[in-house]
């Protein structure tokens, strides 16, 4: 069989869920069909020790650049030097960079994006919104195939940026459950005091994860509540300061960025997630690898798509700290199965499942 060279690009491996997707992809696709090469813009980042798993031949490329934008001209010589079969690249920026490149290239290459966020909100965090909405609306449609992650980032693309729809494909993100599991009991002991009710939030510490909501959704909860959030960003001290604020020392922790956050989310009785906007969150499909429940604010993005009501979790309609509460207290008193909530993700989400369509879409695509 002719095997094709694919070219994945991305900024960094900084230590969000495009990384992991990105990584875990690499990691699975199958090698006799695939030759993938991985091309980093810089390579630096949390997930830099991933590299080590990877299968002996995947090579990794270096661009040495800071700033995607700085890196483009390098990527277009890469391109011309290893003549990929496909281009795959993730993440806004990176991709409108692509976008704009592509129509240099012979069709013979492919070039496809994966979008990882809801783009018509994600834009407006830009410094210039209206320029990501142009590009969008402009270039995007040079891309010979798009995957988004859920059903909402497809419509978000067609009605707020005429994407065309029969470029847009939908594949829910992967999860390597065997090695999450792995790493349930690594740290060797209990992370959290057994007479509380244990809440587990894991994501960037950015405005869009909503974790000033979590905190003051906190306060409205008894002693009985211990909340841990893990990660880090520029919104620590912010979060600090509120926590202190409110009187929420012994009840709240903020733990940073943790290389195992598997470990909390098995021993956590609930996985928060409170974030503004999604494209499709991993980490609720991680907590319920880990047999954990996720209470979530029903925002824009697919988070709705990937929560079974009453049996995997609670959604919440409104957007409001008292609400979050309230569901809060609601799902604690539910007898959630972890074992259903297990094989919910296993059979909707496994790597193998999904690794395949993206591996059908490929070759589709290569011979279209």
């Amino acid at each position: 069989m002719d095997v094709k060279k694919i070219m994945f690009v991305m900024p960094s491996l900084t230590g969000g869920g495009a990384e992991r997707v990105m990584l875990t992809l690499i990691k699975h696709i199958d090698k006799e069909k695939f030759l993938p090469v991985f091309v980093l813009t810089k390579k630096e980042g949390r997930f830099l020790n991933v590299l080590e798993t990877l299968p002996k031949g995947v090579e990794v490329i270096d661009l040495e650049e800071n700033q995607a934008r700085y890196a483009i001209f390098k990527i277009a010589k890469v391109i011309k030097e290893i003549k990929p079969d496909i281009v795959f690249s993730t993440l806004g920026y990176l991709n409108l960079l692509i976008a704009v490149i592509r129509p240099f290239y012979s069709k013979n290459i492919k070039f496809i994006s994966r979008e990882s966020n809801t783009v018509s909100i994600e834009n407006r965090q830009e410094n210039y919104p209206k320029v990501f909405d142009w590009l969008y609306k402009k270039v995007y449609n040079n891309f010979d195939l798009i995957i988004t992650q859920s059903k909402y980032m497809r419509d978000d693309l067609i009605q707020n940026f005429g994407t065309e729809a029969e470029k847009i494909t939908v594949i829910n993100n992967p999860v390597d459950s065997e090695s999450i599991s792995k790493n349930f009991n690594e740290l060797g002991h209990s992370l959290f005091d057994q007479n509380k009710i244990n809440l587990i939030a894991v994501g960037r510490l950015a405005p869009q994860k909503g974790f000033d909501v979590l905190v003051d959704a906190i306060s409205y909860l008894d002693d009985r509540f211990r909340l841990i959030i893990l990660g880090e960003g520029n919104e620590e001290e912010a979060l600090t300061k509120q926590i202190k604020t409110l009187g929420l020392m012994e009840k709240i922790r903020l733990l940073g960025f943790q290389h195992n956050p598997y470990a909390y989310m098995r021993e956590a009785d609930l996985f928060i997630l409170s974030s503004r906007y999604e494209g499709l969150p991993n980490v609720v499909l991680e907590s319920y690898v880990c047999g954990t429940a996720c209470v979530a604010f029903d925002s824009p993005g697919g988070t709705a798509e990937i929560i079974e009501e009453g049996k995997t979790g609670i959604l919440v309609k409104d957007f409001k700290a008292t609400s979050l509460a309230g569901a809060i207290i609601k799902a604690e008193k539910m007898d959630f199965d972890r074992e259903y909530i297990q094989n919910f993700c296993k059979t909707n989400f496994n790597v193998k499942k999904i690794v395949k369509e993206y591996e059908n879409k490929f070759i589709n695509k290569v011979h279209s």
